[in-house]
């Protein structure tokens, strides 16, 4: 098979989850700015054609870091200690938050916030719990934002600047398709971009960079979390976020970024399934 014959069940995902790394919200003004027009722009077009979008998006940390960045009282330097990353993120939840709902407000799009992680996957009911809160939502017309529950995290923080979090969501609500935002143009091997990829081994997994910018993740997570989903029959695309309307260029043509998808049907995964994919995809 090749990328081709995808374009169709891109087209028409009807449930699609958008990951937004860290870089993408913080940092030049400017840049913020252009990306979250193109980004609510490219949303506003998806919401119209009646496709139910989830947004999972990391920055808490680094909006957290902003607001520390504008007192005199407080200095941070050298590696952040865990404390100090739950303290930046609940800092900077709301500052993230209220970042998005200037602009989505722009374009009529109503949104919630939801914050979870790894404990309430493997809590009893937890993934049900999820999964009604997010029906609801999309059932409603409004864009649910999920981000770790960093404030309170320990090994979620973890979790790869929440590629594998957003591998979680796609698979709890049966995603038709994954799309990772990122700052470059997708998986680069040997300095040249890999369109397309049915299987993900481990040489390339290796290859794959890791953290780079104010993310905890990089390349490597991307991956991992699009291996996890290749299991689920949920095609991943991993784009170039600095692109203006790459979402709506990817749904309609098909062209940019690697494109992650096998044969494999999209299926219902229980609560025990989902615990036991991602039992071990902590990424420390």
């Amino acid at each position: 098979m090749n990328r081709i014959d995808f374009s169709k069940a891109i087209s028409n995902a009807k449930t699609i989850v958008i990951k937004i790394g860290s870089a993408r919200v913080s940092g030049d003004t400017h840049e913020i700015n252009d990306f979250l027009f193109s980004l609510v722009g490219d949303i506003r077009s998806l919401i119209d054609q009646d496709k139910k979008i989830i947004l999972v998006s990391s920055g808490a940390i680094a909006q957290g870091k902003k607001v520390i960045g504008s007192t005199d009282t407080i200095s941070i330097t050298g590696t952040l200690t865990l404390p100090q990353k739950q303290a930046l993120a609940a800092m900077g939840q709301n500052q993230l938050m209220n970042l998005y709902q200037s602009f989505f407000s722009k374009v009529n799009v109503r949104i919630a916030q939801i914050l979870f992680g790894m404990r309430v996957i493997k809590e009893k009911y937890g993934c049900q719990n999820l999964l009604n809160t997010f029906n609801q939502l999309l059932t409603w017309g409004i864009l649910p934002i999920v981000n770790e529950n960093d404030s309170v995290a320990t090994e979620e923080i973890k979790l790869g600047d929440n590629d594998i979090l957003s591998a979680i969501v796609s698979i709890l609500v049966r995603a038709d398709l994954l799309i990772i935002l990122t700052g470059v143009d997708g998986f680069l091997k040997n300095n040249e971009l890999v369109s397309f990829m049915e299987t993900i081994p481990e040489s390339d997994l290796e290859l794959a960079k890791g953290p780079e910018g104010p993310g905890s993740g990089g390349m490597r997570t991307k991956l991992m979390a699009a291996n996890i989903l290749l299991q689920a029959g949920i095609p991943t695309a991993i784009i170039n976020g600095k692109e203006k309307h790459c979402i709506n260029n990817l749904v309609q043509y098909n062209k940019i970024g690697t494109l992650v998808a096998n044969q494999n049907q999209s299926k219902a995964v229980s609560e025990d399934e989902i615990r036991e994919m991602f039992k071990n995809q902590i990424v420390f």
